[in-house]
């Protein structure tokens, strides 16, 4: 079984809660509170938006919440449906933070990656989580859960990071042309690849543009790199994904 994993995170809210914590709690609970009840409420309804006119709607759960970060899963049943999911959470990024984030200096940021359940990672239940009003609550162990979090680190804000198998995935589908890449560098991730370096490919929606400050353009090389350059080619997107299927030598 494949599933999808999307994390969505709030940049900048470590320094946020700092200047206002002379405050105390009450100066950004809040904030963080409204978060946490409204953003996947919106997912939600934005990916009701994008399946109006199919024969059905994909389920989008919410996993687990951590610090300023709540992660979805959903069960994808095709390549389409992967993209059409991920242009309803850019969307969702950009509505919450014009509604919610006019006044602040916080930005959301989002990763998506896919994993595997057929042999390379595992689903256990957590019982003392799971009830008859609740249902079964699973937790996800593997590399490609760790794989997820390590390049969660390089989200940008405004727009999702993602793995190379939702590139993949997404280069395979009808609706691939709605959807733009910009590979902005690559990273070597704890764990990852054998220590070679993984590429950090940053997604918006087709003829979408990045926005960025000038501050984080200056003090951030992918966000430079993002900022700068065109949509990559499907041939340079393809040759990306190529290098990180190929065996390490030696």
């Amino acid at each position: 079984m494949l599933r999808l994993f999307l994390s969505v995170d709030m940049a900048g809210s470590t320094e946020f809660k700092s200047r206002l914590g002379a405050q105390g709690a009450d100066g950004w609970l809040e904030i963080f509170q409204a978060f946490f009840t409204r953003f996947p409420l919106m997912v939600a309804g934005q990916i009701g938006f994008e399946f109006l006119d199919e024969d059905a709607t994909p389920a989008i759960d919410v996993w687990k919440v951590m610090g300023d970060e709540v992660v979805f899963v959903s069960t994808p049943q095709s390549p389409e449906e992967v993209t059409s999911t991920l242009l309803a959470l850019l969307r969702t990024l950009n509505l919450y933070e014009e509604r919610h984030f006019r006044d602040l200096p916080l930005r959301l940021k989002a990763t998506a990656w896919l994993a595997d359940f057929d042999g390379r990672n595992i689903e256990i239940e957590i019982p003392e989580l799971s009830s008859a009003a609740r249902g079964t609550h699973l937790d996800f162990i593997g590399p490609d859960i760790d794989l997820g979090f390590r390049i969660s680190k390089h989200a940008p804000p405004g727009a999702l990071v993602v793995s190379a198998d939702v590139l993949e995935m997404i280069l395979g589908a009808e609706n691939r042309a709605r959807a733009d890449f910009r590979i902005v560098g690559s990273e070597t991730l704890k764990g990852v690849m054998f220590g070679r370096p993984y590429p950090i490919i940053w997604m918006l929606g087709a003829g979408e543009a990045f926005v960025f400050s000038q501050t984080d353009v200056e003090q951030n090389p992918q966000m430079a790199a993002a900022a700068s350059s065109s949509p990559a080619s499907t041939h340079d997107l393809r040759q990306t994904i190529e290098a990180v299927r190929r065996e390490p030598s030696g």
